[in-house]
């Protein structure tokens, strides 16, 4: 499988905030609205081979970042869930370092017992399309003052 986070063409439509290290993008098949990705820019399979530069910057971008999508999409009480698949047995689709954040709500749908955030993100489910993950996309462009690179 190609890795699409070293296809900058897979990846640039969605594009919102760069750091040194880290690009943040919103997920092509969101599970809910406001699911971004942290991804390292580097190619590396684990938090592990990160070095003290990458993890500094990492947690900057998270500080930055966080509050303003959970401030963007009305999380709850600052409720939010972060999660990455790290090794061959986490269930990990994609061999590269990458983040999962999703703001969450009180109201939103996965509050009720029958359904798990986590089901729908390891089986790849979302209940929105191309256009809806546009609209987000130009929402927090706008949000971050993010210009994309022209060639």
């Amino acid at each position: 499988m190609q890795d699409p986070f070293c296809n900058e063409e897979a990846y640039s439509k969605t594009v919102f905030y760069e750091s040194d290290y880290f690009r943040v993008l919103y997920d092509l098949r969101p599970v809910i609205r406001g699911h971004v990705l942290f991804v390292s820019k580097r190619h590396v399979t684990n938090l592990l081979e990160l070095n003290n530069e990458e993890i500094g910057d990492l947690h900057k971008t998270f500080m930055k970042v966080i509050p303003a999508i959970l401030k963007v999409y009305g999380a709850t009480d600052e409720s939010y869930d972060i999660t990455s698949q790290i090794g061959p047995y986490s269930g990990r689709t994609v061999p590269h370092l990458h983040f999962h954040v999703l703001p969450r709500s009180r109201s939103d749908e996965y509050q009720n017992e029958e359904k798990n955030i986590f089901d729908d993100l390891k089986l790849n489910r979302t209940h929105f399309g191309a256009s809806d993950v546009e609209t987000e996309v130009k929402k927090l462009r706008k949000e971050f003052g993010y210009k994309p690179k022209t060639k």
